[in-house]
């Protein structure tokens, strides 16, 4: 054995009697003359030792611990290696780094002082050694590390969840979510099932929002200029599909992610497509009526359905002076409209042409159109209603006032609030049979739908919750 080896193993040793005796003479308070075997008694009735049952990171870990003067202390090396940090000695003490390398405790067995990062903090019980093990408090372990102890009941985090207001969910192939962290620069987080298991996905902030294709694999979206782009949710990886730079909005990708159709021109006046293979566009629709939005297709390809949002028509008198101009608002509003896309030179259809609002369209597998009601002037709930092939409407009764509904599920997915002030979260058949799959007595501002149906990603009070079989698992604090 080297030299310097052999005075790392003296230097342990001496610091490892050293604490015990401290730890003797302190169990044995004022009368210190009694001799070694009885402060060594006295000592072993202060300290009881057990073991206690951790989920760390999902994983089940049995963690020895003894009760030091009425608190529990854990095996640093057992809690070390649960939490996969690093532990070594150094010179006067012993530091621990955390997984990632980013944060490191530097500590001394029996001395309450110790440091995170370089800052001083205080432990509420001093390291202690017993049975030739050290024993430490856990939460400012873990903490320090940069963990967290979270849920009921407790479990801890590795890695403690990113603290901020999330928005702008979407799902991904993997069957991870992405949200977005409200702040000064982009940041896109990616969330698995597994709380405090994320990373930073992006921090391009042209990508802060974008159209999902069907398989969950792409992300479309525009750029200031008006250029396509498309990110894989894999990789984040960014390209530009085709050089057409006008105005596009409403990305709506095709059923098998071969065509992104969208709303074009400064008025938003016309609708077109692009191949994702060549990036060539194509004009759908150019008939000068402008203020198009909500763009859906069907699953087959077959039918377009937009809202028209209809302004006042200006109207002269014979003289046409400025005090004669007039605006005529009878038939203002937003209406909905279905085109043909199987039909050559096809014409749009009106569907509706009542003076409700109308928001978030949905084509659904029967061609049905479901669409949120909304009373201008406020007077009437919302509701959510269906427009069937035939041409009959109807209501969807609920007991919640919708304010959010997309198709999912193999039918539709529709939030609201109750009568008793709690947000609701409903699964309805096409049949328009409904099933509760959440509530909260939060706010839900934003409801994104897993591929499979079978999981809900929800922002609650700027909070990410996961959840699935109505049991919610928040993802950040």
């Amino acid at each position: 054995m080297k030299r310097n080896q052999w005075l790392s193993v003296l230097m342990a040793s001496a610091l490892l009697v050293t604490v015990s005796q401290a730890s003797v003479y302190a169990a044995a308070g004022a009368n210190s003359g009694k001799s070694a075997a009885v402060k060594s008694s006295a000592r072993a009735a202060k300290v009881k030792e057990g073991k206690a049952a951790w989920t760390v990171d999902s994983v089940q870990h049995t963690i020895k611990t003894i009760d030091a003067g009425g608190y529990k202390l854990y095996s640093v090396g057992q809690l070390a290696a649960a939490l996969g940090a690093g532990l070594k000695a150094e010179a006067g003490g012993l530091s621990l780094t955390d997984r990632a390398s980013v944060h490191t405790i530097n500590f001394k067995a029996g001395s309450k002082s110790y440091s995170v990062d370089g800052v001083k903090r205080s432990f509420t019980t001093a390291p202690t050694v017993y049975g030739g093990k050290l024993y430490v408090e856990l939460s400012a372990i873990v903490y320090g590390l940069g963990g967290e102890l979270f849920g009921s009941p407790l479990q801890i985090l590795s890695t403690a969840r990113p603290q901020g207001e999330f928005d702008t969910l979407h799902w991904a192939a993997d069957g991870s979510l992405l949200a977005n962290r409200e702040g000064d620069k982009a940041e896109i987080y990616k969330f698995a099932s597994n709380p405090g298991s994320y990373r930073l996905f992006s921090s391009d902030s042209r990508a802060a929002d974008f159209s999902v294709s069907g398989d969950l694999r792409f992300g479309a979206f525009t750029d200031e200029t008006g250029q396509l782009l498309v990110i894989d949710l894999a990789s984040g990886a960014v390209k530009p599909l085709g050089t057409d730079t006008s105005v596009k909005t409403d990305l709506t990708w095709s059923a098998d992610g071969k065509t992104i159709y969208f709303i074009q021109g400064d008025k938003q006046e016309k609708l077109s497509k692009i191949s994702v293979d060549t990036g060539a566009v194509t004009e759908l629709l150019a008939d000068k009526v402008e203020n198009k939005s909500e763009l859906q297709i069907s699953a087959d390809g077959k039918k377009a359905v937009y809202i028209v949002n209809i302004t006042g028509t200006a109207k002269n008198d014979a003289d046409s002076t400025e005090d004669s101009l007039t605006v005529d608002y009878s038939k203002a509003g937003e209406q909905l409209y279905q085109l043909d896309l199987s039909a050559k030179d096809a014409k749009p259809a009106a569907l509706t042409s009542s003076g409700d609002n109308k928001l978030y369209p949905e084509i659904l597998a029967d061609g049905t159109v479901v669409y949120l009601s909304a009373d201008p002037d406020g007077k009437a709930p919302n509701t959510l209603k269906t427009l069937k092939p035939d041409g009959t409407f109807a209501d969807i009764p609920l007991d919640i006032e919708v304010v959010w509904a997309q198709e999912g599920a193999g039918g539709l997915i529709a939030s609201g609030t109750a009568a008793d002030g709690t947000s609701r979260i409903y699964a309805i058949t096409a049949a328009g049979a409904s099933k509760e799959l959440f509530r909260t007595t939060q706010d839900i501002s934003e409801v994104a739908v897993s591929g499979d149906g079978a999981k809900l990603g929800v922002i609650s009070g700027g909070k990410l919750l996961e959840i699935e079989n109505g049991k919610a698992v928040q993802l950040t604090k």
